[in-house]
């Protein structure tokens, strides 16, 4: 039997690629005779409009639903709470899907056992990057490709978890497990990560199995703001912070400590790179490397005390 499905596309302010997005999601959605549902986290750009518009011109398939409350994992949970599938195929509003997309991503669920699946994620520039780009980073910008074969990311480290670009989720398991981190992802100007990642441990902790499904693939559409040192540097810093906050939930304190003294304390103390004139993308990724250290570092001394606290439940 046929698992209902529904596409959650989380948006705030981004009307010019959600649009694009929406009219080319709409195709594969009625091939599964899925709803669409958009989860506006308080735009002001019109996208409301667009979303009721949409809703008219597909019959009714893509529905407006709203969290006022700025923090991307609270619009997710917003969504799942509201959508009626029982498969959610999440999507970012910067991406586009490739054929078969969601056809892909959701087979997997044909096996009971599985909770959540994660597709690739190629990176699409607008323009060519600059020179000194050589890719390391591309982590940083949401790629996530690990290889041409399926894989149960059980038997993989952490990291390796989906990207919530694309990825779905079992409805069943994500509201039994207490729904996406508001602690983590994107909120209130701070670009904290690792809330896919946190969600499959506890997943993978209640019995589930994740799965990487290499066939389905979306496009990130890679903002020209984001290929500068600056801008790096602070993603590197609120990852290292975001993964305090995931070893703190659900490592040993004294293996969340050893990582301290035996890894990130070496790279903290280096000196400090800020590029004068054409960067060096060694250095610059070794100063992201510090500042992720830092971010770490920083991160322990703050939620150390309150470890016990930090597996939260929706809001």
């Amino acid at each position: 039997m046929r698992l209902a499905t529904s596409v959650v596309i989380p948006t705030r302010n981004r009307r010019a690629t959600l649009v694009p997005l929406v009219e080319r999601v709409v195709e594969q959605a009625a091939v599964l005779d899925a709803e669409i549902v958009v989860a506006d986290n308080g735009s002001t750009d019109g996208t409301a409009d667009d979303v009721v518009r949409l809703g008219r011109e597909t019959g009714g398939r893509v529905c407006h639903v709203v969290e006022p409350i700025p923090g991307a994992t609270r619009n997710r949970n917003t969504a799942a709470r509201a959508a009626r599938g029982d498969v959610l195929a999440f999507i970012d509003d910067d991406t586009l899907p490739h054929p078969g997309w969601l056809e892909r991503i959701v087979a997997p669920f044909a096996d009971p056992r599985v909770a959540c699946v994660g597709g690739r994620v190629a990176l699409r520039f607008a323009a060519p990057p600059p020179r000194w780009w050589d890719g390391s980073l591309a982590d940083f910008l949401s790629e996530y490709d690990r290889g041409p074969v399926p894989i149960d990311l059980g038997t993989r480290p952490w990291y390796d978890s989906p990207r919530g670009a694309n990825m779905a989720i079992r409805r069943e398991a994500l509201l039994g497990v207490g729904g996406f981190n508001i602690r983590l992802g994107p909120r209130a100007g701070r670009p904290t990560v690792g809330e896919e990642s946190d969600l499959c441990l506890r997943l993978l902790a209640a019995g589930w199995q994740v799965r990487y499904e290499p066939t389905s693939v979306v496009d990130h559409l890679v903002d020209p703001a984001r290929l500068d040192p600056a801008w790096l540097y602070r993603r590197a810093f609120w990852n290292g912070w975001s993964e305090a906050i995931i070893a703190l939930a659900h490592r040993p304190l004294r293996k969340t400590l050893g990582l301290v003294r035996w890894y990130y304390r070496a790279r903290a103390l280096r000196l400090p790179y800020r590029p004068r004139g054409e960067p060096d993308a060694l250095r610059v990724r070794r100063e992201c490397e510090r500042r992720e250290a830092l971010g770490y570092v920083l991160g322990v001394l703050r939620h150390a005390p309150v470890r016990g606290r930090l597996v939260l439940t929706a809001s």
